[in-house]
């Protein structure tokens, strides 16, 4: 493959990337539209203890800025099916916003509802009219969920998927290396998976800028999400930027045409500013290529 294309195949995979953020952060940015000039998707964190009403007003307030809010839905956050319908409404008639992501979500649960698979067969995705549902994908496997119950989730998505009447996908847990996506995405399709994929990577970041993130988004104080998270934490302190990990990605998607993956999703755990910046460097600027296949933005 000559480098021309290299560069062809990253500035695909990475034109449309989506990227998180939380109520906390928002707030103190106020405005996203100046980080995200390409009209990017912008997912927002619900964590255990937030006020929902938050992340209805900050869906509401990204939509006005003219990008696309997809709040997350934490099953083990939502106490009953009587808030889930009103915050599922709310999202919808209230904020304006037409795509979701429903995730199992940290922590405790506090009430009765215990998987993503439930929530889609309330059928109140379809009575709000929502049009794009994303749910979770392990490439590297989940500290507290054995792989069978993983694998079982996957099947049954998919069988639901096949009469939804809203579009289905999996947005992944970040990873750090393109091999683990590559087997994760060839053990799901044995499965038959045929929902597209969103892969979920870390932005640039360094370990004070991670400190950072953490106590922006309320999870410094939490023991349980360190401890279980430490050798991650580890990695995206070495990585500094994912250029190898975009650059792999890109070269196997074009290699495998028939790959589900479709677009890429940050986790900015170096800042939102730092990694919006970074990413739309990439997209307006050459690259020049290293022998380790990552790449430097000229």
């Amino acid at each position: 493959m000559n480098l021309n294309q290299k560069e062809i195949n990253i500035k695909l995979l990475v034109k449309d990337y989506s990227i998180e953020t939380a109520p906390n952060v928002y707030d103190k940015i106020g405005e996203l539209k100046n980080y995200l000039p390409h009209n990017n998707e912008v997912y927002i964190t619900y964590l255990q203890n937030e006020d929902p009403l938050r992340v209805i007003n900050t869906s509401k307030k990204i939509i006005l800025e003219g990008l696309n809010a997809i709040p997350h839905l934490p099953v083990r956050s939502i106490k009953n099916y009587a808030m889930l319908e009103k915050y599922i409404g709310n999202l919808s008639e209230d904020a304006g916003c037409k795509k979701i992501l429903i995730i199992g979500g940290g922590g405790s649960q506090v009430g009765n509802i215990n998987s993503s698979l439930e929530v889609l067969q309330t059928d109140l995705l379809s009575k709000f009219n929502f049009e794009s549902v994303g749910l979770a994908g392990h490439p590297e496997g989940h500290p507290e969920i054995p792989d069978k119950i993983l694998d079982k989730a996957i099947i049954e998505k998919n069988q639901f998927a096949k009469n939804a009447d809203f579009k289905l996908y999996l947005v992944t847990q970040f990873f750090f290396e393109a091999k683990s996506f590559e087997l994760w995405e060839k053990h799901i399709a044995a499965l038959g998976n045929k929902m597209d994929i969103h892969a979920g990577i870390p932005g640039p970041a360094t370990l004070n800028t991670l400190i950072s993130y953490a106590k922006s988004c309320g999870i410094i104080n939490s023991f349980n999400f360190l401890s279980k998270q430490a050798l991650k934490i580890t990695k995206i302190a070495k990585t500094k930027t994912p250029d190898k990990l975009i650059a792999d990605l890109a070269e196997y998607k074009f290699i495998n045409p028939s790959s589900k993956l479709k677009k890429l999703h940050l986790y900015p755990f170096g800042g939102m500013k730092k990694t919006s910046q970074w990413m739309n460097t990439i997209l307006d600027n050459h690259l020049k290529f290293k022998n380790s296949n990552g790449f430097e933005i000229f």
